[in-house]
């Protein structure tokens, strides 16, 4: 079976084919566009309404870029640029309609909102600050990612350097921020995702919970949601260790996989089973992709964790090796069957792992770019890999 991948990291943005293979060597992803960017295109969003419309941030400057996508010719072409964007975006996120898309600034904690009603023309609506003067007073804002809930009303907007989490209303002017959500000082959320998942195509009413990822902690904080009339009110209901324990220290066991550790991605199945975390800046020889297996009240007859967890908890299966450093980010394909890493340093640069029916990941990748193929090391070049991966139609 043959797929497109979108590929960026610093520089380059990129279209690439393979096809998955159970051969004993790693079969090589064929480069099929390397496109320059002057900049760095850490994250790119797939119109709702037009998937040949591309979205790019620039993490190391202020602009935001629109490319038109033709598969058949393998091009991508810039058909807008918009230089008003906030310094240091780093991800972006479409509401349902495709109408609104919210960019998250890392690096000046703000939130840019655009009206994208007319596609090709995106306008910057407005800018506000993820940070309260008060609440958040002498912290640092990093807004890291906006995440549309499955009604498609709210957006909730996890700030990394206020350990906050942000519920804005989508369908009152100006998407004003109607609640701001705390968890334990010091834990970094950087991403998370509803549960359960909604397909694609799929309406639902209200998600019950939210699975938080928190880099600084490596931990997934788990909340139960009760949707009220104009937002959303979060109660905390589980905290997992994205590591395999090793017995030692509070929580359940604190591995020993360096000061830095730093979580990154967090990815639900489309069947809403299964959870999937990445585990960065440790001190092993290659990083991991974590396994959760989401189970229910009904699958665990209701003991009383299950209860205080609103019906639910998670149970980490394991580790599996992405075959380099740094997986920043990380996606499933589009029937779920396999999942995309990105590495930014190792042999490795980007692996293709194939799910098997019970979630669990095999070790050996089904395809992969070795780092030294797509890494030139020319002077002046960035060479840091791929930070975002993505299946295209």
């Amino acid at each position: 079976m043959s797929r497109r991948l979108l590929i960026s990291r610093p520089g380059h943005i990129y279209l690439a084919t393979y096809s998955s293979s159970s051969s004993s060597t790693i079969p090589k992803i064929t480069l099929d566009l390397d496109l320059p960017f002057a900049g760095n295109p850490s994250w790119i969003a797939v119109s709702p309404t037009d998937p040949r419309l591309l979205y790019a941030v620039n993490e190391s400057g202020s602009s935001l870029h629109l490319f038109e996508l033709d598969l058949a010719s393998s091009k991508l072409t810039q058909i807008a640029q918009r230089d008003n964007a906030s310094k240091g975006v780093c991800h972006l996120e479409f509401n349902k309609q495709g109408t609104l898309l919210l960019g998250s600034s890392y690096e000046q904690g703000a939130i840019d909102i655009w009206n994208t009603e007319d596609p090709r023309e995106p306008q910057l609506a407005t800018t506000m600050p993820s940070k309260d003067p008060v609440v958040d007073a002498g912290r640092v804002p990093h807004a890291h990612q906006a995440v549309v809930d499955p009604t498609g009303r709210f957006f909730v907007v996890n700030d990394l350097g206020t350990d906050s989490m942000l519920v804005l209303d989508a369908l009152r002017p100006h998407v004003p921020v109607v609640r701001r959500v705390t968890v334990e000082s010091g834990s970094g959320p950087r991403h998370g995702v509803f549960y359960p998942g909604a397909a694609e195509g799929e309406e639902r009413e209200a998600a019950t919970h939210y699975f938080l990822l928190c880099e600084t902690s490596n931990r997934v904080e788990v909340f139960r949601l009760k949707y009220r009339e104009a937002d959303i009110e979060f109660t905390p209901a589980g905290s997992y260790s994205t590591f395999v324990s090793d017995g030692d220290g509070e929580k359940g066991g604190v591995p020993k996989r360096g000061a830095f550790a730093a979580a990154g991605e967090i990815v639900l199945s489309r069947d809403s089973r299964h959870l999937y975390t990445s585990n960065r800046l440790t001190t092993d020889p290659t990083e991991t992709i974590a396994h959760f297996r989401i189970v229910t009240a009904a699958a665990a007859e209701e003991d009383d964790d299950d209860k205080e967890g609103g019906g639910l908890r998670l149970e980490l299966v394991g580790e599996t090796s992405t075959r380099g450093k740094h997986p920043r980010m990380f996606s499933l394909s589009r029937d779920g069957s396999e999942l995309f890493v990105g590495n930014q340093e190792g042999e490795w640069a980007v692996v293709v792992l194939r799910r098997r029916e019970d979630g669990t990941l095999e070790e050996e990748p089904v395809a992969g770019i070795l780092m030294e193929d797509i890494v030139k090391g020319s002077d002046g070049d960035d060479e840091r890999g791929p930070m975002f991966v993505l299946e295209v139609e």
